[in-house]
């Protein structure tokens, strides 16, 4: 029998011009990531493949895994069909992600994963061209490198032309975090090329010059770039004609491995960080844990997202019987305790991401599909949406219609905690609001709801002020 294939460009992968990433779908849902590559990038790739380092670099879980096409494979004849030499497999990874979305942590561990890389291939004859954090995506809690055609062969003295670029888009966002406590996440979804050292040194005046790292990777680059700018051409030659022998290479490499790995961030003590101490359910908290885990065991789905997930308690609770969770909030001193907690030994399984869900992370680059938006993605099978929509509707001012308008565009079983006007949290959150929206009511709740979903199972909780839904789309 033959089964239909649909073959499609990543819209992401269009800047390099050595090769194309595409998705081939079949019909029974498989997918596969194949990558088309031109001559001379097939001919470095047969090579890399077959390099002892690149494979024990893979094998530990830092490169995806990659291998060649055979000829005779009906989706590799149809990629070269599109004009490449030559096609190799990608492994799938769990869930794509962009950098202006992970808490400092998850940033720092993609800068020394990046380093490492560098590092193993400049002492092995090759070079990454390039140094950019959406090179770098994620297995779980682990990092992992998907642009393999950035590995080239590295010519004696050739100069690392991917510096600028590891200090805009890796560094400079650790240090404005580390030393200043400027959140990057706002700046680097605003520059998608990274924060460049002239813009870079406005944050770092007076004495900030002197912090860790400041004057070699971003005051001077700014002086030295703003000098440039003055010659005619300079820009265009920047880079250019420079040598770097190995030993300065790798000892450059070094000192940047040493300054990332002793920056740090303290994430403050806030309500929600500390949301498993400060929660107001007391005997009723049991009963919402087991509603979450009864569901989700019975259905065990293959992603589910937990969306104000705070530092992952039901995240953990979601992980056991899901093969990968997506734990969402705005708080970014929760998702990086959740980080910390997973990379150091909690579930393997949950990817923790820094959004406000009430500006979700847009479609962005080239006609606003280079990056993706965050709900054009891998949609879930299931989703968490516990105590979120009163604070949807009173702090971000969303009407109930819109926001489970927008749940059910998920197609996704949904687990939802409804708060209501009654309860404490609620009464908070209608402090200093001249606005009284008087539209959130559970009669208006349930009306919407019914648009929409069946409820299948429903539990009140705290004497009636909370219940949580369990509900299916129709």
């Amino acid at each position: 029998m033959t089964v239909n294939r649909i073959l499609s460009a990543d819209d992401g992968s269009f800047k390099d011009p050595s090769g194309r990433v595409y998705r081939a779908c079949r019909e029974a849902g498989e997918q596969r990531i194949i990558r088309g590559l031109n001559q001379t990038a097939a001919a470095a790739m047969e090579k890399l493949l077959a390099e002892p380092f690149f494979q024990e670099l893979v094998g530990g879980g830092h490169i995806v895994k990659t291998s060649l096409f055979s000829a005779e494979d009906p989706d590799a004849r149809r990629v070269m069909e599109e004009g490449w030499s030559n096609a190799v497999e990608h492994e799938i990874v769990d869930f794509v992600t962009w950098p202006y979305e992970w808490p400092f942590s998850m940033l720092k561990d993609a800068a020394l994963l990046q380093l490492r890389l560098l590092e193993a291939s400049v002492l092995n004859g090759w070079i990454l061209k390039d140094a950019t954090p959406f090179n770098i995506q994620w297995n779980g809690s682990r990092p992992v490198f998907i642009d393999v055609p950035s590995f080239v062969p590295w010519e004696g003295g050739e100069y690392w032309q991917g510096y600028r670029q590891f200090c805009s888009t890796f560094l400079t966002p650790l240090l404005l975090t580390a030393h200043l406590g400027v959140p990057f996440q706002p700046l680097l979804r605003s520059r998608l090329e990274g924060i460049p050292p002239e813009e870079a040194v406005k944050y770092f005046y007076g004495l900030r010059r002197f912090k860790r790292g400041v004057l070699s990777h971003i005051w001077f680059p700014a002086k030295a770039e703003s000098q440039m700018r003055r010659r005619e051409g300079a820009q265009q030659s920047r880079g250019r004609g420079r040598r770097q022998t190995k030993t300065m290479l790798l000892s450059l490499l070094d000192s940047l491995n040493r300054l990332v790995a002793r920056l740090s961030y303290g994430p403050a003590s806030s309500d929600w960080a500390r949301y498993s101490e400060t929660h107001s359910y007391e005997g009723d908290f049991e009963r919402k844990k087991d509603f979450v885990e009864r569901h989700i065991s019975a259905r065990r789905p293959d992603l589910t997202w937990d969306l104000g997930a705070n530092t992952g308690m039901f995240s953990r609770i979601a992980a056991q019987r899901s093969r990968m969770v997506v734990a969402v909030d705005s708080d970014q001193d929760a998702v990086e305790l959740l980080y910390r907690e997973v990379r150091g030994g909690g579930p393997k399984n949950v990817i923790p991401l820094v959004m406000d869900l009430a500006n979700l992370s847009p479609g962005q680059g080239w006609a606003g599909r280079e990056r993706a938006a965050f709900d054009r993605r891998t949609g879930p099978d299931m989703v968490l949406c516990l105590a979120l929509v009163h604070h949807m509707r009173v702090s971000a001012n969303i009407p109930l219609p819109l926001f489970i308008g927008w749940l059910r565009s998920l197609k996704a079983t949904i687990i939802l905690e409804f708060v209501r006007r009654g309860d404490e949290m609620f009464q908070k959150l209608l402090e200093n609001k001249r606005e009284n929206y008087t539209d959130y009511s559970a009669e208006n709740f349930e009306a919407e709801v019914s648009r929409h979903f069946s409820i299948s199972d429903r539990l009140k909780l705290k004497d009636g002020k909370r219940e949580i839904f369990l509900l299916e789309p129709v």
